[in-house]
């Protein structure tokens, strides 16, 4: 399966006797963000569950496409949990805005107002690269903050720039309504100074 997104392909495997499952597909065919959306009924498709890891429906894995024209899972999300599956296309979407921007600083400017918060982070909530990304969308999930990310791996010339641009040479980055809050260490002395939550 092919894209012309750079986001990729987004697969949902569901079962016709798992109502959820069908609520997820209604979901992603109204909301992609330009996605190719490929629907894999489990009943019929064992194999390709077994191949992929798949044990329960519903289940919905991210793929980016990379510069050779493969595809790579780079998130996933087990269950009918739309708020978290919208995140994804939302966040993996905005891949697609890059060539809209004249400047990197542009698009920086740009990314930095898409949500209220916005991270930059190694990897994906689901497939974090690092362990202070993995620490930080954890520390969002137990504090229910809603937010966009931004995989800085998957674009080198704004994961260089964005350090520069925000005098912040390290990743995770969280930015809160435009401005820069810090990495996951302040986000963890906000929290144990009892800011964080007012600052969310």
């Amino acid at each position: 399966v092919t894209s012309s997104s750079a986001f990729g392909v987004v697969v949902s495997y569901w079962a016709s006797w798992c109502p959820p499952s069908l609520e997820v597909n209604e979901y992603l065919t109204k909301a992609s963000q330009g996605a190719s959306v490929v629907t894999v009924d489990v009943d019929t498709a064992a194999d390709v569950c077994e191949l992929n890891g798949v044990e329960n429906v519903p289940f919905v894995a991210f793929y980016r496409r990379k510069p050779d024209g493969t595809q790579s899972l780079v998130a996933d999300v087990a269950g009918a949990k739309l708020a978290v599956i919208e995140r994804d296309l939302k966040s993996l979407s905005i891949a697609d805005t890059r060539s809209k921007f004249q400047s990197v600083d542009d698009y920086i400017k740009h990314l930095l107002n898409v949500d209220k918060v916005v991270i930059f982070i190694t990897g994906t909530p689901s497939h974090p690269v690092c362990g202070f990304t993995k620490k930080l969308v954890a520390l969002f999930a137990e504090k229910k903050v809603p937010y966009t990310y931004v995989d800085i791996m998957a674009d080198n010339e704004l994961c260089d720039r964005l350090k520069s641009y925000s005098n912040w040479p390290t990743y995770p980055q969280i930015y809160a309504d435009g401005s820069l809050v810090g990495g996951l260490d302040i986000v963890l002395e906000l929290e144990k100074e009892g800011e964080f939550d007012s600052r969310s």
